[in-house]
This record gives C-alpha cells, structure tokens and sequence, in this order.
C-alpha cells in the first residue's frame, strides 16, 4: 500500500483524485480528533511507520540546527540574560531533542508521537519563560519566534492533529498569559502581540488539521481500495474454485484434472495415472436408488482423495462413476504397487452391494495405470488411451482388480 507523506505534499490532490463521491463515506469514518478506526491506525503504522520515522529524524536535525541560531539573536533581544539563554537551549533542549532522535524508532508509536509532544512543549515554553524573565526592553521581539516554532512543530514533524491542538492552545494561552502579566511590557504592545500570537499560532493549527485530514482520508481510501481488492480476489478464487470442483463429490473435476495432467506433463516429472471405476455401479443405482448411489460416489470419492494426498496424488471425478488419480511416481516400479492399494482401499470401505451377480457383497473398483516411464508417452490422450484400455482390461478379468496399461 502507497504510504501518504507526512508532510502533506500533494495529499489533497491525491486524496480528491482517490475520495470523489466516496469521500462523505471516509470522513464518516474520522472523528473530530481526526482519528482513524483502530485496525486503520494499525495498517497505516505498518505501511507508513518507517517512513514516518525518517521523516522525524530528518526534520528534528533540522529544526535543531535553525532553532540554535536564535543563540545569536538573544546576544540582541537578550542581553541581559543571554548566557543563560545559550545554556538552556545548549543543556536542555538539545540533549532532550536528540534523546528524542535516538528513541522515535524503538519506542511504540504511541510513545513516539507524546515524545515528540513533549519536546516541542519544551521549544515552545522555553522561549516564553526566558521572555518573562528577560528585563531587556528587546525582549518582546522574541515572540516573532513563536509562530515559527508552531511551524516546525504543526507543519513540519506534523504531529498528530489531537496532539497538535493540545499543544498550540496550551502554548497559546501561555504566550497570552506572559504578553499579559510580563512586568515592564510597554502596554501599547499587548493589543498587537495577542493579535500576532493568536492568528499566527491558529494558522499554525489549521495548516497541521489540513495536512493530517488529508492524510486520513488518502490512506482510508486507499486502505478500502485495496480491501475491496482482496475481497473480489478472494471471491474471484472462490468461483474459480467452484468451476475446479466436482459438485457432487467435492472434489477435483474434469477441467481441473485436464489442467493438472497438462501441467504436469509439461515438466520432466514421471507421471503415473489410474483410471479407476465403480464395479456394477449401475446394479447398485437400481437396487438402492440414485440417492444411496450418490452417497456411495461421496464416500469412494473421499477415500481416494485421501489416499491420493497420503502418496503426494491428485484425484479427480472423471465423470459418472469413473475416477482419475495422478501420482508422481516412478511408474515401473510404484504403479502395482498404490493401483493394488487403492483396490483393496475401497474394498475396505464395506460398501453393501447385495445387487451384485459375482459372490462378492461390497462396492469394489477396477483400476486401469500407464505411466510415461516406460512408454515415453507424454500426450495427454495417448497416456489416458493407454490407461483407459488397462481399465478395460481389468474388467473383463473378473473386476476388483488392477491392470497396466
């Protein structure tokens, strides 16, 4: 699945190119928080977390290294406590900011998104706090760096948007409060920096709502697109399944047999294949009923279903109540030996054939085997010939038993 960017380049585009009339549906799914359902935040962590950290770390060098200059601006604007400015941004803020570097990829991506919450309470309060202790006349004009830091923070590593209203209003109305209570502050500023704070921290936020919905709704577009996908893949294999399938047996049918016995005779494999049919099946039909004789081709069908799967086969229905087996085999010396077990398999279902003319009472099979070892046959209807003239043979012998072809 795309990952959408962090940064919002290009998310509404995509987002109105992927949404259209189904937008309404995906912004159903966001609360106002802009949170995604569970299973969602936890798809797009999987798809987008790596990419998310990269982003992270590339963008708290940065802001590092712009927001250390501001160590040559309070030489300026704060003169008078300007070493401890320098100390404060050199012995908190950077140590803490690259703590934060080192654990956004191994910590949950919970804890890394309240990290990084953490940290910009720390760029934000930080300025302010030297502000309001600052008695130089210039110290107001630090407030221009406010807006800035709201920037790196809402725009930049775009914290997740809840995150990011909890830290613009608690920086918003800290910034109010000292522009409000800061001692010796010329009165005619308050008016202009409350006004300069608020819009430029709410653009801020805006800015951050508007990439974050973005990205929401992109990737809830695209994680429905590709569900929808899986679904009408899975669908697609279900009937595809069904056009595989024998419905009356469950098992393998004649289209699946044919593409199966192409496949496997188009590689250097030895094949084996055992034409096997249901011994007086029609005294059986008329003596128990079309019913019981479908129950009795279930029950045949099953077990030579399993004793194909015991010996690495496959197992068809071939049609009424003939069966095909394959088995990748050496055919000299294997064949005799599972056509004769699969005879005595059936026999020992104990299927009651009272209706039998022979002295036996149980369902039994006749198998005819070929196999392209020993005849270099590799044709399909060459191979099932030879197999089917075993079968033949088999019969005309006296039944339950095999023959080769």
């Amino acid at each position: 699945m795309t990952c959408v960017s962090e940064a919002g380049a290009g998310a509404e585009r995509i987002g109105a190119s992927r949404n259209g009339k189904g937008g309404t549906g995906q912004k159903g799914r966001l609360d106002w928080l802009l949170r995604m359902p569970p299973e969602v935040e936890r798809a797009h962590e999987r798809d987008c977390g790596s990419e998310r950290v990269k982003h992270l770390r590339h963008a708290i060098i940065v802001g590092l290294i712009v927001y250390n200059i501001y160590n040559l601006t309070s030489l300026y604007l704060m003169a008078d406590i300007q070493p401890f400015t320098v100390a404060m941004r050199l012995l908190v803020l950077l140590p803490g900011s690259l703590a934060i570097f080192l654990l956004v990829p191994r910590v949950p991506p919970a804890i890394r998104e309240l990290l990084l919450l953490q940290g910009m309470f720390v760029a934000s309060l930080l300025p302010l706090y030297l502000l309001y202790i600052s008695q130089s006349s210039y110290a107001s004009y630090t407030l221009g760096e406010l807006p800035l830091v709201l920037l790196f923070g809402n725009m930049l590593l775009v914290l997740r948007f809840r995150l990011a209203l909890v830290f613009t209003t608690v920086t918003c109305l800290t910034a109010l409060w000292v522009i409000h209570t800061k001692p010796g502050l010329d009165q005619n500023l308050v008016f202009p920096l409350t006004v300069q704070v608020v819009t430029g921290l709410f653009f801020t936020l805006y800015g951050n709502w508007h990439f974050e919905r973005q990205r929401c709704l992109t990737y809830l577009a695209q994680y429905d697109a590709e569900n929808r996908a899986d679904r009408a893949e899975r669908r697609g294999e279900a009937l595809r399944d069904l056009t595989l399938t024998d419905m009356l047996t469950g098992i393998a049918n004649r289209r699946h047999l044919d593409e199966t016995l192409d496949a496997w005779l188009a590689g250097d494999r030895d094949v084996l294949l055992m034409m096997v049919d249901v011994d007086h099946f029609k005294a059986f039909n008329d003596r128990f009923g079309h019913v019981a004789g479908d129950d009795c081709l279930r029950r045949i069908a099953s077990a030579l279903q399993a004793f194909a799967a015991r010996h690495d086969g496959f197992a068809a229905r071939y049609g009424g109540e003939e069966f095909t087996l394959l088995f990748a085999v050496d055919t000299e010396t294997g064949g005799a030996f599972l056509a004769d077990r699969l005879v005595r398999t059936v026999r020992e279902l104990s299927i009651p054939h009272p209706a039998r003319l022979d002295g036996l009472s149980a369902v039994t099979v006749s198998v005819g085997y070929a196999g392209t070892r020993e005849s270099g046959v590799r044709e399909v209807r060459d191979l099932v010939t030879r197999a089917d003239l075993a079968l033949y043979e088999a019969k005309s012998a006296g039944r339950n038993r095999s023959k080769a072809g």
